[in-house]
């Protein structure tokens, strides 16, 4: 065997499985990762999208064919492969009750007798009763329009499969993009118990901020540093502590930031999360391990994901035996069980802590897109979402996806703070179905129905728009367009959980 037959081996047996029993992609796509083209993840993700979308109209529904029904013959027999197993059981569709699964059982006879493939859905950080709702929904779908959709469900799930096949390269930054960082003070969190936190404040290890070093600044206990850090253990044991999420939350993955911290790095960690009513979870609490023992390097930042699927109110990140951390970033959804709610309550559907979300903008120089969703009032111009000054044509966007679907009654445009700076338009779209991808979106997005017409802005003030809002129907997708650029502290869409 031929020295170079090895590698091609190894690649195909690791992406062979991205897309459902279609290894074909992957060969496809050999060539290129063979000249060190595809190092990136995000260009090997995007090249295996593009064989599949150019490939003829007979493979694409071969490939829709190959994925396995929800709830379907394969999963009640136990034939699923490893990867759709893990799949559905992280929704829950392994534990459906008798009337969710004679549902799903009604709707799978109705979809594939109409479309001819089964129903596809990325159910990662999704559940039973939300898929359930988009499966009803799908299946009145036009078949050209469906064929459209479950392909842009196909690689939704591929991108999360490559993402779980890299946990220790840059790939995996798309967790920030995709999830929430769910270790935020102001959604909530705050650490609850701790071990020793002689040397830096334990409070540190969520700062939203970046974590810096300061050369020269000492406080009583040494060397000032911007983390966490325990003393030198001279007795047997470990360091560790206890964050207690502001909200129940589905963990997709973390990141353990060492930045700054060299010599006195832990050289070892591990994650463990919990269910707890109780502030400080007690002693006879049960803690699940999401991520094992895993080595650490100092000044680094180590992404990993969570090995298990769980709604978790409590993180405990242990170090071995001791040393400093700088941040730790708990990547995921808010858990919110909608069927709890009134369906006449009205909400901001895009709210943080309801599980809204930022998903991309076309330019964050000054500002992140998430944080339109933060709860309050922005507390400076840097807690909002602002652009560069744009010198060409055009105008600047961003797409952020609502907590659940909804219809939208009421639309709040904040430019808290921002003065000389605010945009003096902007305007609202929206779409039910999307990818949820950024790979697209501006091409998609640009042609979403409008929810609210172009209306002029004031420095510093809040917009409230009723009248205006246009009646659009079921919402889950929405592009804040802002005329020419500028700063947005805070958008609200009030609206009430759709049926």
């Amino acid at each position: 065997m031929k020295p170079s037959d090895h590698p091609r081996r190894d690649f195909l047996e690791r992406f062979g499985a991205i897309y459902e029993h279609s290894a074909w992609v992957a060969e496809a796509v050999w060539p290129q990762a063979e000249r060190g083209a595809l190092d990136d993840p995000a260009a090997l993700e995007l090249a295996m999208r593009d064989v599949v979308d150019s490939a003829p109209e007979e493979k694409k529904l071969a490939l829709l064919r190959a994925h396995p029904e929800l709830v379907g013959k394969a999963a009640i027999a136990g034939d699923l492969g490893a990867a759709s197993r893990a799949e559905q059981a992280g929704a829950g569709l392994d534990q459906c009750t008798p009337e969710e699964f004679a549902a799903f059982q009604r709707l799978n006879d109705a979809y594939n007798a109409k479309f001819g493939f089964p129903f596809i859905i990325a159910v990662k950080g999704l559940y039973r009763r939300e898929i359930l709702q988009e499966f009803a929904r799908r299946v009145e779908n036009d078949p050209r329009e469906e064929f459209h959709a479950a392909l842009a469900q196909v690689h939704k799930i591929a991108g999360f499969r490559l993402a779980a096949l890299a946990p220790d390269d840059g790939g995996l930054s798309r967790l920030a993009k995709d999830y929430l960082n769910l270790a935020q003070p102001r959604l909530g969190c705050e650490v609850v118990a701790v071990t020793d936190d002689f040397f830096a404040d334990a409070a540190r290890l969520i700062d939203p901020a970046e974590p810096v070093f300061i050369p020269g600044k000492y406080d009583n206990h040494g060397k000032w540093m911007d983390g966490w850090e325990s003393r030198r253990k001279r007795i047997p044991g470990h360091d560790w502590l206890i964050l207690r999420l502001g909200s129940e939350g589905r963990i997709a993955g973390f990141e353990i930031d060492t930045r700054h911290f060299t010599g006195n790095y832990p050289p070892e960690a591990s994650i463990e999360a919990c269910n707890s009513a109780d502030t400080l979870p007690g002693d006879d609490q049960i803690w699940t391990t999401l991520v094992d023992v895993t080595r650490l390097n100092g000044n680094d930042r180590r992404l990993v994901l969570a090995a298990q699927d769980g709604v978790w109110t409590h993180v405990r990140l242990n170090i071995f035996p001791d040393g400093g951390v700088a941040r730790l970033r708990v990547y995921g959804r808010v858990a919110i069980e909608w069927s709890q709610r009134e369906a006449e309550d009205v909400i901001d559907l895009l709210a943080m802590e309801n599980g809204g979300r930022g998903i991309v903008a076309n330019d964050e120089h000054f500002g992140k897109v998430e944080n339109l969703t933060a709860p309050g009032r922005g507390v400076d111009m840097g807690d909002g979402w602002e652009t560069r000054r744009r010198r060409i044509p055009g105008h600047d966007w961003a797409v952020l996806e609502l907590g659940t679907v909804g219809e939208i009654e009421e639309v709040i445009v904040d430019t808290a703070h921002f003065k000389g700076n605010y945009p003096d338009r902007c305007s609202v779209q929206v779409s039910y179905d999307d990818s949820g991808l950024p790979d697209g979106l501006e091409e998609r997005s640009w042609a979403w129905p409008v929810l609210l017409p172009e209306v002029k802005l004031q420095a510093d003030h809040v917009h409230t728009f009723r009248e205006e809002v246009n009646k659009v129907g079921p919402v889950r997708f929405v592009r804040l367009n802002i005329f020419p650029d500028g700063g947005v502290s805070r958008l609200r869409l009030f609206g009430k959980i759709a049926p």
